[in-house]
């Protein structure tokens, strides 16, 4: 076990609706509900509209809170994603100017701002964002931000600098968006399946069938990786947190959860889910997400 972790014999969960500190906040259900986990075991979770990123501990406890600050901007923005730099003590959020949710074909102006993890802005660089389903993660081998927004993943260097573009096939827009060790990219398509593609972008891997059975896909949204590189995968509809071996094949259900859709392993092997109907963010012990 890694130096410093605790062993949990149960599910921690904490959040609900609200605006005070350890609350969220959210009108309708497309996104803004995102998590990160820090090396040292910090949860940071995207409170969208209450416009602000939320800080807790790996036991559930509220740390601190800060407004999600536009450097350069007069109004602070609607954090949809969150992501952990590769440089320790800082991250990355993705957020939005303003939230109008139900109205299609509109461009948004974006914001993607890097933060030190007390909320201190450093520095941003402005995109242009679809209605809704707007994703962040960060390639820790290649240095680069990755956003996935509605059919498109698109890898900028730090400074804002597009490095790379790529139209993907989704139905509903990308749900969620992870990097391996490798540089590859894994996604999510909103509908069933996970797609993963190369630095090069070429689809390397689907797998995923609609219906809710075991190993099938509903609306799936978040996606991250364990320390053996199983695919776990926030199985939307289906209200489940489903882990799959790196080749797609389906292990097991890993919790039942409402409408689950961010998720984050932390570095001691817990599992950090957050429930988009519920707003409540639930910390799953290593003994119970294993394979």
């Amino acid at each position: 076990m890694t130096k410093g972790c605790d062993v949990k014999p149960e599910n921690i969960t904490f959040g609900g609706r609200g605006q005070e500190p350890g609350k969220f906040k959210r009108y309708g259900f497309n996104g803004g509900f995102g998590v990160a986990v820090s090396a040292d075991n910090e949860v940071f979770v995207t409170d969208r509209d209450n416009k602000r990123v939320q800080v807790f501990s790996m036991n559930g406890t509220y740390l601190r809170l800060f407004p999600t600050v536009v450097p350069g901007e007069s109004m602070a923005m609607f954090p949809y994603s969150v992501a952990l730099d590769v440089e320790p003590g800082y991250l990355w959020v993705l957020g939005k100017g303003h939230y109008e949710p139900w109205k299609h074909h509109i461009e948004y102006k974006g914001h993607v701002v890097q933060y030190s993890k007390n909320g201190q802005p450093i520095k941003k660089f402005d995109v242009s964002l679809s209605p809704y389903y707007h994703v962040i993660a960060m390639d820790v081998r290649n240095n680069k931000v990755i956003m996935g927004n509605s059919g498109t993943i698109t890898m900028f260097d730090p400074n804002g600098s597009r490095f790379l573009s790529s139209e993907v096939r989704t139905d509903y827009g990308i749900g969620g968006v992870i990097s391996d060790k490798e540089g590859n990219i894994l996604l999510t398509d909103g509908y069933k399946t996970v797609q993963k593609y190369n630095q090069s972008g070429i689809k390397v891997l689907e797998f995923g069938t609609y219906g809710k059975a075991k190993g099938q896909l509903d609306y799936p949204k978040g996606i991250c990786l364990d320390s053996s590189g199983h695919i776990i995968v926030a199985n939307t509809y289906n209200h489940r947190v489903d882990m799959f071996t790196r080749q797609g094949e389906f292990v097991r259900t890993i919790v039942d959860i409402k409408s689950p859709w961010g998720i984050a392993m932390g570095p001691c092997g817990e599992l950090v889910v957050t429930s988009s109907e519920t707003e409540i963010v639930t910390i799953i012990p290593r003994h119970m997400v294993g394979p």
